[in-house]
């Protein structure tokens, strides 16, 4: 990174600075070509040439895809490879999650309890332990005790399959550079779908139930543990390898001696990386029968009942905000302090003892699950809260969201949908070299062809509308509070606890107070992704402006800026690296959100997967699920390019 020089007002600044501002000045250049070709082809009143992308190669791929999914449903009782592999795998998973359920409900509401805040006080404290015993309170006295327990042996279903495939993958990640090379695309291509465009595959492998939620949820949730334990194992020190060579170690006891030793911590937080995302996708899973809260969820929001969706979703928070802290210390290598040798068999004995005694107390009372009669329904009095709120800030709410529907979201939709296809493809190619040089220019150009090809353009385009408006007001906040975490340590202290919440979040949750505030349609829709979009902007913002070098901002400082210029001439040039990833993870985060967006009325490409999902669509759907990776792929590329070149 280049000195900061002196400014004519005093201030310093980095030499990339201006190289910044230019990009985005030719960006808006680019972006005004946009508009007056817009205003050209509504002028001639969109001659052929000036409309849409032609749709007559998406409804063929879209018709071959129908035509794949009819001849599989009906030849799936007699091919082969149904009836000797994919069915004896359904009939499998589903016993499994069966199995697990029913284990869980001999152990009764009594023994689970206990077993699992004995659990979560020897891996990570009595603190944690507490919270996990707060999460089985809430389980119950919400009165969705079986419901989380459905959950739960989905989610622990899931996990073992993805870490089954998702450690080996991730060993042979690290081990191999042509592998990972190899992989890597797989990966990128895995996080960029969208998490409702992979239901509707497996479904027809494996038909609605628990058996296609936990294969899609553990494939949702594999690239973590693979991209992480690949990393582990590459940053473990070359010395420690080359003195076990040395030795004469082979290359498994390299790995299972030196490796996977050294790499444990990291792994592990891989590991929880990849629960984190099998309870969100487990949510997700409820609309293809899966149940558990993600379905009380569902059938909440289908409703507009907000009571009802915030008791399912804090049963959610507290299972996702449980499970992060219990593996995370695991991670991070915290424990309770280490029991004398002389006690440990006696205190493990202890525990059993204790796990042992509480079930077998809940089966001679003839304890199961939670009675429902015991429960605390919280729905009506939320229902109540809710409608007061309404009452109060309704019309403020209806207000702000008619303003941004008329005069922000239709009129960039109408632009981007109305100008000539070609006219889309070479700003998209102008944005791409501007930020990232030829090679991003012609991935650019291609994504914009790919989603044009797969018919649903016009689709494509007010999503992408939605998309950058969602990103332009979570950048706006995230940088002022970002800025503000970054100026005040108390106010950095407060923030960073309802951050590292929000982020635990299920993604599925933030559609609840969107709801709640905006009532259906593509605002709520928005606000929802803002909302889930913003802790690692604001994350970002902050420590790249804690990262300035302190002498620069003494030198600036000394030489008479003002904090203005201090912030706009000196830290945010020289943080602009973590601004352009703040900028990639938001964008990459919102656009996660679009299909969820259609759940509450957004429409476009989210609504497309949706119905393709419910009308038994594949071509639609995954049609409309591969736009969306387009999109992706784009958006990533474009503000990833200028970052790289100036690591």
């Amino acid at each position: 990174m280049t000195q900061p020089v002196t400014t004519s007002s005093g201030a310093a600044t980095g030499d990339g600075g201006g190289v910044w501002r230019r990009s985005w000045f030719q960006a808006l250049i680019v972006l005004a070509v946009l508009v007056a070709g817009y205003w050209v082809s509504r002028t001639l009143g969109h001659p052929s040439w000036a409309g849409g992308f032609p749709t007559g190669l998406g409804d063929g791929f879209m018709s071959w895809l129908d035509g794949i999914y009819a001849w599989i449903v009906e030849n799936r009782n007699d091919s082969p490879l149904f009836l000797y592999f994919f069915n004896y795998v359904s009939v499998g998973l589903g016993s499994a999650v069966v199995l697990i359920n029913q284990a869980l409900d001999a152990l009764t509401w009594v023994g689970v309890t206990v077993l699992g805040v004995l659990a979560a006080w020897r891996a990570a404290g009595w603190r944690v332990a507490l919270l996990v015993l707060v999460t089985f309170g809430v389980f119950a006295l919400s009165g969705l005790w079986n419901a989380s327990m459905t959950t739960l042996a989905l989610i622990i279903t899931s996990v073992f399959i993805a870490l089954l495939f998702g450690l080996p993958l991730g060993v042979l990640a690290g081990r191999s550079e042509r592998f990972y090379r190899w992989l890597r695309p797989v990966l990128d291509f895995m996080q960029i779908m969208p998490a409702f465009a992979y239901l509707l595959p497996f479904v027809l492998l494996f038909g609605i139930g628990n058996p296609a939620a936990s294969v899609v949820t553990a494939v949702y949730a594999l690239p973590p543990v693979v991209r992480i334990t690949a990393l582990a194992l590459r940053e473990v020190p070359e010395g420690s390898i080359e003195a076990a060579t040395s030795l004469g170690s082979t290359p498994w006891q390299i790995l299972t001696k030196v490796q996977l030793p050294l790499a444990k911590r990291t792994i592990l937080l891989g590991v929880n990386q990849t629960i984190m995302l099998a309870v969100s996708m487990v949510v997700i899973a409820s609309v293809i029968g899966a149940g558990g809260l993600g379905d009380a969820i569902f059938q909440a929001l289908s409703k507009v009942n907000v009571g009802q969706a915030f008791q399912a979703g804090l049963a959610i928070v507290m299972l996702a905000i449980a499970m992060d802290r219990v593996t995370g210390a695991v991670g991070n290598g915290a424990h309770t302090p280490d029991v004398p040798e002389r006690l440990r068999m006696p205190v493990l004995g202890g525990g059993l003892a204790v796990v042992v005694a509480t079930v077998v107390f809940g089966r001679l009372f003839g304890l199961g699950g939670w009675p429902r009669n015991w429960a605390v329904d919280i729905a009506a009095p939320v229902n109540a809260v809710n409608d007061a709120i309404e009452g109060v800030i309704g019309g403020a709410t209806s207000a702000v969201g008619t303003w941004m529907l008329t005069w922000v979201l239709s009129p960039l939709s109408e632009v981007l949908t109305g100008a000539p296809w070609w006219l889309v493809v070479l700003v998209a190619a102008a944005l791409g070299w501007i930020f990232g040089g030829v090679r991003v220019a012609v991935i650019s150009a291609l994504s914009f062809v790919a989603v044009g090809l797969l018919g649903v353009w016009n689709n494509a385009m007010d999503t992408l509308s939605q998309v950058l408006v969602a990103t332009v007001l979570t950048l706006v906040l995230g940088v002022v509070l970002g800025v503000l975490m970054s100026r005040n340590d108390v106010f950095a202290t407060i923030l960073r606890p309802i951050l590292d919440a929000m982020q635990t979040l299920p993604p599925f949750v933030y559609l609840i107070p969107a709801v709640a505030l905006f009532g259906i349609g593509r605002v709520p829709a928005l606000a929802a992704a803002v909302i889930f979009a913003l802790p690692p902007v604001i994350r970002l913002v902050n420590d790249g402006i804690r990262g300035v070098p302190a002498g620069t901002v003494e030198a600036a400082a000394s030489q008479g800026s003002t904090p203005w210029q201090m912030l706009t001439k000196v830290e945010l040039p020289l943080a602009r690296g973590s601004l352009l990833l703040a900028v990639n993870q938001g964008i990459i985060l919102i656009l996660s959100m679009v299909v969820m967006g259609a759940l509450v009325g957004a429409g476009s490409l989210g609504f497309d997967v949706v119905f393709g999902l419910a009308q038994n669509q594949l071509g639609l759907g995954l049609a409309s699920g591969l736009a969306i990776v387009g999109l992706g792929l784009f958006l990533d590329r474009v503000t990833q390019g200028r970052r790289a070149s100036h690591a």
